[in-house]
Parts: C-alpha cells; structure tokens; sequence
C-alpha cells in the first residue's frame, strides 16, 4: 500500500519535469492573450512582456487539461479582467502566469499570497526560465522552481539583495559612471557599443558617449562571431573550439542559453522577417538553421564546400555564401528543396550583399566592386571542356595585352574574365550568372553595406569609403580621416548612420550614409575588430 504513494509521487514528478522542459506556451493560451485589448510579447522561455514594463511567468502544471475553448477561471485579486492585469491569472487548462513587481530599484519578486491556487502550487517553472536579474521568490514557492535558481525570502517586501546563480557576469571591476563624456550626434545617443578584439572571450560594453567601457559580458571563449536578434534583446555569440552558440540577455547582462550543435560554428547570419538564425559551420560544410521564438535548433541543410561570407536576401528566401576552398560562389534556395547553385567565382572575397537578382562581392585583393546578375531559373547550361578553357586563357592573354580593364555589361552574358584562374567550375556544371560588372574603388576592399539604394564600399588600403548607387549607377569615393587599418561598416540602428571601426587606431568615426560623409571620429579605449550596436535599456 506504500508503493502507490511513491509511484504516484514519481509519475507526477516525471510530467511535471517533462512539460517543464517544453517552456513554450500552448498554442491556444498565445492566441487567448494575442486577441485581448493589450497585446504582449511571448518570449522563447515563455515569459510574457508588455509594452508597459509588466512581465508573466508561466507556471507548467502538472496535469494539463485539454479544453475545448480556453478561459480565465480565478485571478488575484478575485474577479479581475485580462486588461486589468492581475498579480494570479489561472487558465480552465490549469496553466497559470504570475506577475513580476518591482521591490525597489534593485529587487524583482512576485505578490506572496498566502492561499495560492492549486493549480499554482502544483506546478512547475520553465526549466529554461531566463530568470531576471535581482528577481527573488517567496518561500512558499520553493516548490515550483524545479532546477531554476532563484533566491528566497521569507517576506518578498523586505527583499533588499541580489544573489543566486543566474546574476550578469563579472563586471570588469566597478561599473564605470559617465563623467568623461563626449558630445555624439543626436541618432547615437542611447546607445550601447558591444565591442570584441576575436582575441579574448569577453565583450566590452560601452556608452555612446564615453570612452572606457561600462562593464564586460563573459561568454563560453573566444568569440568567432556576434549578432544580435529578436529587436537586439539578445545576442548570439559563436566561439572557438565549442560546439554551441551563447544566447546573451541584453538587458539582464548575462548567458542564459547554450544551443548545442553537432558541429564548430563559424558565422552568424540573421533572418529578421522569418525570425531564424542560420549557423555556418566550415568544418562541417552545413549549415544550422535556429528557430529565433524557441531558440532551438529546427534542422540541418548540407552545402556544397565549407561556408563563408553568408548573405540572407530581404525576404529571407536565399542566401549566398562563397566556399573557403575554391572560391566558388553559391546562392542557397531556401525556398526549392535547398538546392546549391553556382553563381561565379571570385577568389579572396571579403563580403558578398545579395539584393534582387545581384549579387555585389568585395575581395581583398581587387580595388572593384563586382556585380553579378543571376537566374535560378535558367535552364541551359555552360560547358566547358579543357580545349574551351585553354583557348579563353589564350584570349585572355591577348585581351590583357591590348587594354588594362575590360568590363562587361550586366546583362551582355556571362563573362568570366580574370574570374577563373584558381576556378574549380568543371566541365558539365550549370552556372547560373547572368552577367558580371566592375565598378572601381579603393584598395583592399574590407567591408560593404547598403542603405537606401547606395552600396558603401570600405577600403583599408588607403581608408577610404566609395558608395556606389544602385540606381543612377554613379561612383563616390572620400578618404576617411583616420590612420590604421580600417575593420569595419557597423550600421546604426534607426539612422542613417554608420560606425566605421579601425583595428589598430583606439578611434572610430561615424559616417552619416545620407550626407555621405564623416560627421565625427571619436576616441575608443580598446582596438575594435568587432561592434554591435544596440539600444540602450532601463537601467543599463
């Protein structure tokens, strides 16, 4: 007779765990609070927001109940509405939210109710909880946290500390406050600069307007690549020799997931429209697609060649990549079966931009900006047998000879001059360039990025920015006052600004992407090799 007790004991420990672990809220309670007067956002631990600063722990329970139309059944207080946002909110499918308050400038907590629901007690945290920072919990929810670490206190009201596990990483010594400050243009005011030299795993924080940064975020190692996703709440941060991607809280300042993969990463690149991340792994020529809303993993698609230079169209339908080993360029259809294409060939490529039916590629060691026009479409194919390309590496000779460049139009066919002497293509193998044209600019292309219908081209040999459009196919190029090795294009948020970085000169400038023009270089503390600029939050 004492057997059944501990099985019972058991079998709802084992559920309770089970759908803890599955964070994300039931598709019928999004859509209950989706279709209320004030609509929030749902977080991919299931942590509920709204625009008013007011946030929602799920609580899992341990017997879910299917229902056919998804109600409120108790509030606390009694008898309140959705749109009054009570502290209690239990559901007829006996999942529950409780509501965060504020203690004091320093301390989160929840209502301590003496008489909680059941429905409450019983069940569990979202084992994945991105617990906030200071939050502390009454004693007499110990038994819903689980494995999440959260402090208790016997009465949340006199909560004045901040401990537990899940606090931000070591500052950098003291948070440093902003007496040394500089003037900065009206659009980089409020922002915060996430800073990486790729030589230490820590990334540096600074304000907009102050020169030595504000406090460090450690991350698993040395980092690879940052990008930030979901409106800059987060940060996914690839690093050396771990097989995983960081999951950084902006705003709580530390680490609050690690996606596993099978594989090293390599690169970042974001799908904002679809809410995806996609992971290149060179080792593993493959790449990771990750589900932004569960930050999760949701496939695998496997590429021709180890991936580089990624490049994500703006409908999120393909992306163009170049391969480290033969310098072939491919677009990825990600919306026909993940078919690799082969596009041209262009060694020593430094960033591609994939806009329309164009590719526009950089390389270190070519002071031009090539365009290449494509059809996934087309069907007929380009052969080349070992006499074709014997008797176009003659013709190019000859042509080398009787003028210095030779340019084709977009749209005249494919032509592959000085573009296939380290070329893999072979024979049989359809290509699906249209067209190629180059377009002078400085030396040592390092970095591009477009705004409004211009190309900005960064060249590190003589550091100077050409900006190209698209549209009326016109070229400007001006030098940049500062010395060094320029890094970097780091476009500012909601402006029509940009953050050039330089490696080896502790300054940046800002070049304004309308004017065409440096508007202000400023002193920096650490030398940049990577930067991030995100909006600056409450209390940050």
């Amino acid at each position: 007779m004492k057997i059944k007790p501990l099985i019972l004991s058991i079998i709802i420990f084992i559920i309770s765990s089970m759908a803890a672990q599955a964070s994300q809220l039931p598709k019928e309670i999004k859509d209950f609070l989706f279709a209320q007067k004030k609509i929030p956002t749902v977080r991919f631990d299931g942590v509920i927001t709204y625009n008013d600063n007011i946030m929602y722990i799920p609580i899992i329970p341990a017997y879910p109940k299917q229902v056919d139309k998804l109600e409120v059944v108790k509030t606390y207080p009694a008898n309140k509405t959705m749109d009054s946002l009570p502290d209690v909110i239990v559901f007829n499918n006996n999942y529950s939210l409780l509501k965060i308050i504020r203690v004091d400038s320093n301390t989160l907590s929840v209502k301590n109710i003496p008489d909680l629901p059941d429905e409450v007690k019983t069940g569990v945290l979202p084992q994945d909880l991105m617990v906030p920072r200071g939050l502390v919990f009454p004693e007499n929810l110990a038994g819903i946290l689980g494995d999440v670490q959260i402090p208790l206190i016997g009465s949340a009201k006199s909560a004045s500390f901040i401990t537990g596990k899940r606090q931000a990483p070591l500052p950098n010594g003291k948070r440093v406050q902003d007496t040394k400050r500089h003037s900065v243009p009206a659009e980089l005011k409020n922002k915060l600069f996430f800073v990486n030299n790729f030589q230490t795993e820590y990334l540096e924080i600074f304000s907009s307007s102050v020169s030595e940064p504000l406090y460090s975020l450690k991350t698993s190692g040395v980092m690879k690549d940052v990008k930030p996703v979901l409106n800059g709440k987060f940060l996914l941060a690839a690093t050396n020799n771990q097989k995983n991607i960081d999951v950084i809280d902006v705003e709580n300042e530390y680490i609050v997931k690690n996606i596993t993969l099978t594989a090293n990463p390599s690169e970042i690149a974001v799908d904002d429209i679809n809410n995806k991340a996609y992971i290149a792994s060179i080792s593993d020529e493959s790449l990771f697609v990750i589900d932004l809303d569960t930050m999760t993993i949701k496939e695998k698609i496997q590429l021709i060649g180890s991936p580089q230079r990624l490049s994500i169209s703006k409908d999120g339908s393909k992306i163009a990549y170049t391969d480290l080993k033969t310098s072939n360029v491919y677009i990825l259809d990600l919306e026909n079966n993940y078919e690799n294409k082969l596009i041209t060939n262009y060694p020593n490529i430094t960033k591609l931009i994939l806009i329309g039916d164009k590719i526009y590629m950089i390389a270190r060691t070519e002071p031009k900006l090539r365009i290449v026009g494509y059809d996934l479409l087309q069907d007929n194919k380009i052969t080349k047998t070992k006499k074709d390309r014997s008797k176009e590496k003659r013709i190019k000779e000859e042509e080398k000879n009787s003028a210095e460049t030779k340019t084709t139009d977009l749209f005249s066919g494919v032509d592959f001059t000085d573009n296939n002497k380290d070329s893999e293509l072979t024979e049989n193998l359809k290509i699906y360039a249209t067209g190629i044209k180059d377009i002078e600019v400085g030396l040592k292309p390092v970095d591009m990025t477009e705004k409004n219908g211009n190309i900005f081209v960064l060249c590190a040999g003589d550091n100077s920015v050409y900006s190209y459009n698209i549209n009326n196919d016109t070229v400007t190029g001006n030098k940049l006052p500062m010395e060094g090795f320029s890094k970097a294009f780091s476009p500012v948020p909601n402006s029509n600004l940009a953050v050039i970085t330089n490696m080896s000169d502790l300054k940046y400038a800002v070049y304004d992407m309308e004017k065409n023009k440096v508007v202000q270089t400023q002193p920096i503390s650490e030398y940049i090799n990577m930067i991030t600029i995100l909006e600056r939050k409450n209390g940050q």
